[in-house]
């Protein structure tokens, strides 16, 4: 007879060593193990996720943060998606224009923070530019790498056939960079997230970042632990969302 083995799915291994890990600490709490005034307790960080959600506040702030990383996330991955492209489909100016962009990736975001704030305020411009700023770059080398990543005996066969460079990009290329364009996607989407909230940091009287400042002014260790999850489950939630796209779209692989 065949000996069946019980499997579980990593989704449901990371869920219990979740749990046990939220145990673990209310526990540790409870016996006086864990300082609540450093490290608080899940049951009050619960507690504290309730009261925001029935006062309306959490969604008011997730919707101003929200709205600064979508739009960051939107015209950052277009421009850095073109910029990759237009790179990586020319080598010249690819090689000039890489050093620069490897030196403006490695620039801390902070570093160049009052200055988006001078230009722009403190305004949903500046936020969405800091969003955008983090989200470019991992498109760009993404794509650009993506590009170089494609087999040159397949885009020679291509000319020789007859195809033209429109058709060398859209039928060769751009589907061999598919994948890491969807890469940059799962990247980007946390990246677009810290960089509103980054911007929130700087200057601004809303959203999940103001928020977070905000408390941990007041030392509410339970409200800044309660933002931090529920933005880490927003962004888990919308990786599921890409790696659906994956499926959908590279099925062909």
């Amino acid at each position: 007879m065949k000996q069946h083995r019980f499997s579980m799915s990593p989704g449901v291994w990371t869920a219990l060593a979740l749990l046990l890990g939220i145990l673990l600490w209310e526990w540790g709490a409870a016996a006086g193990k864990i300082d609540l005034f450093f490290f608080s307790r899940p049951s009050l960080v619960w507690a504290e996720f309730q009261e925001m959600l029935a006062d309306g506040s959490l969604a008011k702030h997730l919707a101003v943060t929200g709205k600064e990383a979508g739009l960051g996330f939107l015209f950052g991955g277009i421009l850095g998606t073109l910029a990759g492209l237009v790179m990586g489909c020319s080598p010249r100016l690819g090689k000039a224009l890489m050093p620069l962009m490897t030196g403006l990736n490695g620039l801390p975001k902070l570093a160049i923070g009052p200055l988006i704030i001078v230009w722009f305020g403190i305004g949903l411009k500046a936020k969405a530019l800091m969003a955008g700023l983090m989200v470019f770059f991992a498109f760009l080398f993404n794509l650009y790498a993506g590009v170089h990543s494609v087999d040159k005996d397949l885009i020679a066969a291509v000319r020789l056939l007859g195809g033209s460079r429109r058709q060398v990009l859209t039928k060769v290329i751009w589907p061999a960079s598919l994948p890491w364009l969807l890469a940059s996607m799962r990247t980007g989407l946390g990246l677009a997230i810290t960089g509103a909230i980054v911007g929130e940091y700087l200057g601004s009287s809303k959203g999940m970042g103001w928020v977070i400042t905000s408390a941990g002014e007041r030392y509410d260790v339970a409200r800044v632990l309660c933002c931090v999850a529920v933005l880490v489950v927003i962004v888990i939630l919308l990786d599921g969302v890409v790696r659906l796209l994956e499926r959908r779209f590279l099925r062909w692989q």
